[in-house]
């Protein structure tokens, strides 16, 4: 089995004064759009939203009754009982091509779904298309949507998948292509009407085509944590800025989604749960994280258990409790965010992998505590498995990738991809790989990304990819000149002008890192996300503070932006291929 992170796989101001990888790598610079300020020694995480729990207060009654709903959604018992209900209905009827089983969103993980079953009398492949929708007045015009659904490439008589890409409130007309061994293609169409959405986003995004002519990769564009107050989903747009899929979550934020290779994913549906759903849309493992709270992401191993970031927590009971509030002693506050648990899959047993506090002590010690009472020492936002317990970690707090070895016997720093200044004295100073060239050190980083090639083993050598929030600042470490780390490292956030989506190559031979790519963007000094899109070396990058996104192609010209509402921000955007 294949296990896959989903995660292998320009932006201007008003004056539309473009930054390319080219411009910024010479050091230009110019003015962007600023968005989002007084986020100063904040988790931007919203921690404290438990398994059953969003901001319920500020929820209304109709919000509080979905939200129960939801809840609901993620016990894989009633799942089991929804899918028991469906096949006994398809059982009592001879349903084919013609005149197939439908069912919209049965099991609640996609408001903008359906499921569809038949039997045909010879071997098909199967496809559809979502047909389109014309303008009426202030009704916007929606493109056709085609896509094949998980095993539908592949020859069979008998066909159960779900539909995505449905028209929010509306009676969406489905064309099913079945296509004979022989290459002959029939069609048949049905309808399914959809409610509207559940959640407060918007149905297209604002949307500026950029003056790159490279065509934007495949895939949905997936909003992961569009947090708010209200109630929480994950988003699901295509390149017209149409959505196409309302995924609900039962609070906090799904990071990232990862695919065991079934045609499943896999995500967190709040800070204690990690879910599994199908590929007909059926919830079929819950996760629980016992005693400690998820936070910012997670990663397969060598043998597909979840490795997730996770901070120290009460009971789940507790979570709703204001830990921190109860603390007087340095000693017993909450250590957020500086731990790495396995979720044993098979099991569902729980199991402490990494505590970094025992890692880095004397950093730890020297660290404040935060204005919230938590002691946000190191604050790891992204985890990369590269194999055989080898882990890259991200630590905004201490603007450092970090690379350990050996994690299930003796966790051990490899290298440290960080400042010198920040990191004298540690006595890690022989773990830090050297910048080769002038630049600016990362500064606050997030969504950092392993990218080996076909020589990494020979050679040592690979790439990392990163959003470099550009933003340096840390509570837990006041004292410290944050502008050491470069003459374009923003200190005053109201100073803030433009983030990076960067590359590195990483040389484990010679001990040094060079940056051979970067693409400025909107300033956001927290959350954000980078990614290697396509077969042509595309970048997306969020710049979550700014609320847009925009894929650029391998020059750093933007292919297409996207702007989108937020209550506070976006935290990343994925584009996969569902």
């Amino acid at each position: 089995m294949v296990f896959k992170d989903g995660n292998d796989m320009e932006l201007s101001d008003k004056d539309s004064r473009l930054f390319s990888r080219r411009a910024a790598l010479a050091g230009a610079a110019g003015t962007l759009a600023l968005a989002g300020t007084g986020l100063m020694g904040c988790s931007v995480g919203g921690a404290g939203t438990g398994a059953a729990s969003t901001a319920s207060n500020e929820l209304t009654d109709e919000q509080k009754k979905l939200h129960k709903q939801i809840v609901a959604t993620y016990d894989v018992e009633k799942q089991a009982a929804i899918k028991e209900r469906l096949d006994a209905e398809y059982a009592g009827g001879g349903y084919n091509e013609t005149t197939p089983f439908i069912a919209q969103d049965p099991f609640g993980t996609d408001t903008l779904s359906c499921y569809v079953r038949f039997a045909t009398t010879d071997s098909v492949t199967v496809s559809y298309k979502v047909a389109g929708r014309k303008k009426t007045g202030d009704t916007p015009k929606v493109a056709a949507f085609s896509h094949t659904p998980h095993g539908g490439d592949a020859p069979a008589t008998e066909h159960e998948f779900k539909v995505i890409g449905l028209i929010p409130n509306h009676k969406n007309t489905v064309t099913i292509t079945c296509t004979a061994q022989d290459g002959i293609s029939r069609t048949s169409t049905f309808t399914v009407k959809t409610p509207a959405l559940k959640g407060e986003e918007e149905e297209q995004l604002a949307v500026t085509s950029g003056e790159s002519n490279t065509p934007l990769a495949d895939g949905l564009f997936t909003i992961l944590g569009n947090d708010s107050s209200k109630l929480d989903f994950m988003y699901l747009y295509d390149k017209d800025g149409q959505i196409r899929g309302e995924v609900p979550i039962v609070g906090y934020r799904s990071h990232r989604l990862l695919f065991p290779g079934d045609g499943s994913m896999i995500m967190s549906v709040s800070t204690t749960k990690m879910a599994q759903i199908n590929a007909i849309g059926q919830v079929v493992n819950v996760w629980s994280t016992g005693d400690y709270e998820l936070h910012h992401d997670y990663a397969f191993d060598d043998d597909g258990n979840l490795l997730v970031l996770a901070s120290h927590a009460g009971s789940e009971a507790d979570l709703d409790v204001d830990r921190a509030a109860a603390k007087k002693d340095k000693d017993d506050r909450v250590n957020v965010e500086d731990l790495i648990i396995k979720v044993d899959i098979t099991t569902g047993d729980v199991s402490l992998v990494v505590d970094l506090g025992d890692i880095f002590p004397d950093l730890k010690a020297s660290a404040k505590v935060a204005s919230d009472g938590d002691l946000d020492w190191i604050h790891i936002n992204t985890i990369q498995w590269l194999g055989g317990g080898t882990v890259l970690l991200s630590s905004r707090e201490t603007s450092t990738v970090i690379k350990l070895t050996d994690i299930y016997g003796t966790p051990t720093v490899d290298w440290l991809m960080g400042s010198p200044e920040f990191w004298a004295g540690s006595g890690f100073e022989d773990k830090l790989l050297q910048a080769q060239g002038d630049f600016s050190l990362n500064a606050g980083q997030h969504s950092v990304t392993y990218l080996p090639n076909d020589e990494t083993t020979a050679t040592g050598r690979y790439q990392v990819l990163l959003y470099d929030n550009n933003f340096g600042v840390a509570e837990s470490y006041p004292k410290f000149d944050w502008g050491q780390l470069g003459a374009a490292v923003v200190t005053d956030y109201s100073k803030g002008t433009h983030s990076f989506g960067r590359i590195f190559t990483v040389d484990e031979t010679a001990r040094t890192y060079e940056l051979v790519d970067q693409i400025a963007v909107p300033f956001s000094g927290y959350v954000s996300s980078a990614q290697r899109v396509g077969d042509s070396n595309s970048m997306l990058v969020a710049s979550g503070i700014a609320k847009t996104f925009a894929e650029y192609d391998r020059y750093g010209l933007p292919i297409a932006t996207y702007e989108m509402e937020a209550e506070k921000y976006i935290y990343r955007v994925y584009k996969y291929e569902l």
